[in-house]
C-alpha cells in the first residue's frame, strides 16, 4: 500500500511552535513592562523616563512603544491590573465566605496600603484623562459592584451597616490615603493604621444606630453623571 506523501510546509503559514514562542515573549514582555512600571512609579511617582522604565524591564524603548503606544496608555494598564487584584481579592472572599461577617473588612486594609504605596494609581485615579478612559470605568464598575457585594454579605452576617455603598467606602479610603501618604513614612504608615481602625468602625453595624443616614449612597450612575458635567476632578 502506498504511503501518501506528507503535505509540504507552506512557507507562508507559520508553524504552531514557532507561533506560541513569540506570543509567549511578547507576554512576558508585556509582565515586565508592567512590574517595572509599577515598581518605579511607585517610587518616584508618574514622572519617571520611559527610558528608564524600559531599561528597568530590560527591554527596548521600541517594545515598550508596542505594547503601549503613549505613556498613558502604561498608566492606565497599571491601574487596571491594580483594580483587577482588587476585584480578585474580593471575589475569593465572597467565593471562601470564610470568616463570615469579615469579607469587607479584611479587603480594607489591603485596599488602602496598596492606594498609599503606589503613588501612581492614586495620583491617576483624580486625573481627569484617565478617570475617562472606557477601560478604567469598565473595570471601576466591577470593583464597585464586588464591595457592594461584600457589603452585602457582610450586612446579611451583621455586622456592617445596611445604610451604605460601595462609593461610601472607596471614598473613606482615598480621603485616609490621601492625608497619610502626605506624611510618608513610619508616620503615614501609623496613621494610616488608626484610619483603617476608623474606618471599620464607621461601616460597622453599631454605627447606624448612632449615626444614621438621612439620605441614600452615591450609585455608579450618579458619579457617572457629575463625570459628564465636569463637576468631578
Amino acid at each position: 500500500m502506498a504511503v501518501p506523501a506528507s503535505r509540504p510546509a507552506d512557507p507562508a503559514e507559520p508553524l504552531a511552535g514557532a507561533e506560541r514562542r513569540p506570543r509567549a515573549d511578547a507576554a512576558r514582555n508585556r509582565e515586565r513592562l508592567l512590574a517595572a512600571a509599577s515598581e518605579l512609579f511607585r517610587l518616584h511617582g508618574l514622572d519617571v523616563a520611559v527610558s528608564e522604565i524600559a531599561e528597568r524591564a530590560g527591554v527596548g524603548r521600541a517594545t515598550l512603544f508596542r505594547n503601549f503606544p503613549t505613556k498613558n496608555d502604561l498608566v492606565i494598564a497599571v491601574i487596571l491590573e491594580r483594580m483587577r487584584e482588587s476585584i480578585a481579592n474580593g471575589r475569593t472572599m465572597l467565593e471562601r465566605g470564610e470568616p463570615r461577617g469579615r469579607l469587607l473588612e479584611t479587603l480594607i486594609a489591603p485596599l488602602a496600603e496598596g492606594q498609599q504605596m503606589d503613588r501612581a494609581l492614586f495620583e491617576a485615579v483624580g486625573v481627569e484623562e484617565f478617570i475617562s478612559s472606557p477601560d478604567v470605568q469598565a473595570v471601576h464598575r466591577e470593583l464597585l459592584e464586588t464591595v457592594d457585594a461584600l457589603l452585602a454579605a457582610d450586612h446579611a452576617a451583621g455586622t456592617v451597616r445596611g445604610d451604605i455603598g460601595a462609593y461610601d467606602v472607596l471614598m473613606l479610603i482615598k480621603g485616609a490615603c490621601k492625608v497619610t501618604m502626605d506624611l510618608g513614612g513610619d508616620e503615614g504608615r501609623r496613621a494610616l493604621a488608626r484610619q483603617i481602625t476608623l474606618i471599620r468602625s464607621a461601616i460597622s453595624a453599631e454605627a447606624a444606630d448612632a449615626c444614621p443616614f438621612t439620605d441614600a449612597p452615591l450609585s455608579f450612575a450618579d458619579v457617572d453623571r457629575a463625570h459628564r458635567a465636569g463637576r468631578c476632578a
